[in-house]
């Protein structure tokens, strides 16, 4: 077969074809951050939860479940900082931002 003769194309291709070569490994997530990317999930189903049991709240029960949700808030942007740091970090340890950048803590 020729280059120029058109070939029918492969509905599932080897595991091999479907990626382009690479000379490293493809991590894009380090383990710090993945670790507060699960909380930040956890965060999320808790406040969803709060959220349902705030639609059926009588008003005795809405005041607590409405503080519960702001210190989940709260908890969601300190950790949502961690992960910036996190980022930061990494890219740092990756060459892609000089070794002096600023992180935060």
């Amino acid at each position: 077969m020729s280059n120029d003769e058109q070939r029918l194309p492969v509905i599932n291709p080897p595991e091999e074809e479907k990626e382009e070569p690479s000379c490293s490994p493809k991590v894009y997530v380090s383990n710090e951050e993945a670790a507060l990317l699960a909380e930040l999930r956890e965060l999320r189903e808790a406040s969803l939860e709060v959220r349902r049991r705030l639609e059926n709240a009588d008003e005795a029960d809405r005041a607590a479940l409405t503080s519960q949700l702001e210190d989940l808030r709260t908890r969601r942007g300190e950790i949502a900082r961690k992960r910036e740091a996190a980022f930061t970090r990494k890219m740092i340890m990756l060459g892609h931002l000089p070794p002096d950048y600023p992180v935060e803590r």
